[in-house]
């Protein structure tokens, strides 16, 4: 392959990534999923609890899909990727009750799965076809940036559709949307280049194998950690910021503004992750997004226990964008991963990093759901402001290799 064709593909390739993820991540039911869920036939705390084991189906396929983008293909993986997707969104609108959107969940689950170190690993080594793997940051910042475009999109209609088509048929529109991810991904260029072959052991052996020397490498291991943990507080922050906007009594009608709100604080982040790191620095970049989830969490615990309506959708609003920061310091730390590893591990060590989180992910959800069910937003809300040391202990480890 010559110099330009290479360019051409990787041009080609970067234009159907930002494609297919943004049709992935064009969310028209996520201001309103709670919502929908409960019509179904669950409760808010199933709705956390579902959530959760969402997380536990993507914990348990995390390495077995890292591992084959790296052995078999990447191209493949993201197309299967993007089927289950589809098939679970398709799930969920055929289901009523727990276990049948618990099956779609799973789905989805298996296909975040499936992305999650793929496409990250694909992105670095296309770059690096043309020697612009330093570019990542940037690059991998603008496809998760049309991403969260297409989120805040999706937010601000997904509101309007469902009061004119209800919720089912919203679900069979995503569905729709979520296929298009496919013919997307079909057409990205493959990587021949990238291919791992292991000759004296199993292929779980050798998995296994690089997840072990991962999290044996303190440097890795802590650039794991502290993102997860900081990743496991926002989508809880996520998740509840509807139920804590009903309590305060914020109209139903603004709760797509403030969804928009966070998935366009998210496009922002994206966008300008690189910039504000080489600004800062990575150190302070961290300290910075641990405070804004604790001001993120009292925010939240003032709107429910204040009457002024004015202070409110204030403090509203910050709950809204707390949790958009998890697009900054993910692709921050995702960075300086990358920059550590192989390209023939990649996708496996990602798919490690993306397995740690999702546990911690899957722990604080199942804790919020007990905690809402049995005491309530309030407490629920005190009791993540308690545990936020143990985020501060991360912050503090990380710190020891962010300052070489």
């Amino acid at each position: 392959m010559t110099k330009n064709e290479k360019s051409a593909s990787v041009n080609r390739g970067l234009r159907l990534l930002r494609l297919g993820w943004f049709c992935h991540n064009f969310l028209l039911i996520l201001p309103v999923i709670v919502l929908i869920y409960t019509q179904k036939g669950i409760t808010v705390g199933d709705f956390f609890l579902i959530q959760g084991l969402f997380r536990v189906a993507a914990f348990l396929f995390e390495i077995p899909s890292g591992y084959m983008s790296d052995c078999l293909s990447r191209k493949r993986i993201l197309i299967s990727a993007a089927v289950v997707a589809t098939g679970g969104f398709a799930t969920v609108a055929m289901a009523h009750g727990f276990w049948m959107i618990m099956l779609g969940e799973g789905l989805l689950g298996v296909a975040s799965a499936l992305f999650s170190g793929t496409l990250e690993a694909y992105t670095y080594d296309l770059l690096k076809r043309t020697n612009q793997q330093k570019e990542f940051l940037k690059e991998y910042g603008n496809i998760s940036t049309y991403a969260n475009i297409a989120s805040f999109v999706a937010t601000l209609i997904g509101g309007m559709l469902y009061a004119g088509v209800g919720g089912d048929n919203l679900l069979w529109i995503e569905t729709g949307i979520a296929a298009l991810a496919i013919i997307a991904f079909l057409f990205v260029p493959e990587l021949t280049e990238v291919k791992r072959v292991v000759n004296h052991k199993s292929a779980i052996a050798d998995a296994v194998g690089i997840t072990w020397n991962t999290m044996k490498n303190s440097k890795l291991r802590n650039f794991i950690i502290f993102p997860s943990i900081f990743g496991a507080f926002t989508i809880v922050l996520l998740w509840i910021m509807q139920p804590i906007m009903e309590q305060a009594t914020v109209p139903v009608s603004l709760f797509g503004f403030y969804v928009g709100a966070n998935q366009l604080s998210r496009a922002f982040f994206s966008k300008y992750a690189h910039k504000i790191c080489a600004k800062f620095g990575n150190m302070t970049t961290s300290v910075l997004s641990v405070f804004s989830i604790v001001l993120c969490i009292i925010a939240g615990i003032l709107a429910i226990n204040i009457q002024n309506m004015f202070f409110v959708y204030i403090l509203c609003a910050i709950v809204a964008l707390g949790p958009a920061i998890q697009s900054l310091n993910g692709l921050q730390f995702n960075t300086l991963i990358h920059h550590d590893i192989k390209s023939q591990e990649r996708g496996t060590v990602i798919s490690t990093r993306a397995m740690v989180s999702t546990i911690f992910g899957a722990i604080l959800l199942c804790i919020a759901k007990f905690l809402v069910d049995g005491f309530g937003i309030t407490i629920t809300l005190v009791v993540f402001l308690i545990i936020t040391v143990v985020l501060f202990w991360a912050l503090q480890k990380v710190s020891e290799f962010i300052k070489k």
